[in-house]
């Protein structure tokens, strides 16, 4: 297998459920050893969610210590020691106590960079407080409207997080020079948010940020099935929908009175699409090129033939990018709590029988 672009670059992970570990599976796929520090039974969190776990722990070597115990912290040190990024996800105060907050490795690691992400940073206000992704979206204006079922701001913190820790090698690779690169869920729902909060930081009117006009949202089929539109402020996108469903009346409205008149104008997308034969919708909408696609259920989603080039050895989704043409990211399967554990610290001077009374004390777990 091709090497990818962060070969030999060594990863230390000690975060977990869903944003620092998902920022670890993103640097595993790109080609860096992550090894990752799990807690004892009953492990990470996340593994109460088998399918979320399975998701983000592939593709890198697990550990299992505690760092509570001076013995755990010290050999979490021992990896710490050869990384080039370590990676933490706790509360401040929690990682301060534990000894591994930032500013605490980068004391005592000088040559490694360290990348953080928390619910709100390490200062501030907020520093203290617990969150999970759904408060953070009702704090930064996302939640105006029904909640949905996706962890946005998990899933986009551990995106941000790994370009962090990207942004740190490749600093570190130019100057040599060590950083703590920082961000938090906070930073991440913000950051989705950007439009609207730009908005009202300039004091701009409530039409300066993309609003939803007639033809844009989730319309219902005559068979009951949901097709999504999109078609937004181009001018022969809306023509092309309006032949196709042979509403000529309408083909010339420009986009304004389109958002003016969205309630009507929308009533009548919806009853023509309920009142043709569905089949036909979808192949007069697929004829004349209108942005629109199935709303699909995740048991759909898997069978589709976009889908087939998304999946590693059948079981797990791919990397989210490709690298010269190719899914980046190998599957080495979901790992048990402490798969690997004697592996790693044999490779660090460690001996089965000194292994194997710390696991009979409960430092690590093999």
């Amino acid at each position: 297998m091709t090497a990818g672009p962060l070969d030999g670059v060594r990863v230390v992970n000690l975060s977990e459920t869903v944003p620092g570990p998902l920022a670890a599976l993103l640097l595993a796929d790109l080609g860096a050893e992550v090894i990752t520090v799990e807690r004892p039974p009953p492990g990470d969190p996340a593994r109460r969610f088998p399918a979320v776990f399975a998701a983000l722990s592939r593709n890198q070597r697990a550990v299992s210590l505690d760092v509570a115990d001076p013995r755990g912290l010290g050999l979490f040190a021992r990896l710490a020691e050869r990384a080039d990024v370590i990676l933490v996800g706790q509360r401040p105060a929690t990682a301060r106590k534990l000894g591994v907050h930032p500013d605490q490795l980068r004391a005592r690691f000088p040559d490694a960079s360290v990348v953080s992400v928390s619910s709100f940073g390490l200062t501030g206000p907020g520093a203290s407080r617990p969150g999970h992704d759904l408060v953070f979206q009702a704090i930064a204006g996302l939640l105006d409207g029904p909640p949905g079922a996706v962890p946005v701001v998990d899933m986009v913190s551990g995106f941000l997080t790994a370009i962090a820790a990207l942004a740190a090698i490749a600093g570190h690779n130019r100057d040599g020079r060590a950083r703590t690169v920082e961000t938090a869920m906070f930073d991440g729902a913000l950051a989705l948010n950007t439009f609207a909060l730009t908005r009202e930081l300039a004091g701009l009117p409530a039409d300066a940020t993309p609003v939803a006009p007639a033809g844009y949202g989730v319309y219902r089929l005559g068979d009951g099935a949901r097709v999504c539109l999109a078609v937004s402020y181009e001018a022969h996108h809306w023509r092309a929908l309006c032949e196709a469903l042979d509403l000529p009346d309408l083909a010339d409205l420009p986009f304004e009175e389109r958002v003016a008149r969205r309630d009507e104008i929308d009533g009548t997308l919806a009853g023509r699409m309920r009142e043709w034969p569905a089949e036909d919708v979808r192949k007069a909408l697929a004829t004349a090129g209108v942005p629109a696609e199935p709303v699909l259920e995740p048991v759909e989603v898997v069978r589709t033939a976009e889908f087939a080039g998304h999946i590693i050895d059948g079981r797990h989704l791919a990397a989210p990018f490709r690298i010269d043409g190719r899914r980046a990211g190998a599957a080495r399967g979901v790992p048990r709590i402490g798969r690997d554990t004697a592996a790693v610290f044999a490779e660090l001077g460690l001996g089965p029988a000194e292994l194997a009374r710390l696991a009979a004390e409960g430092v690590v777990v093999l």
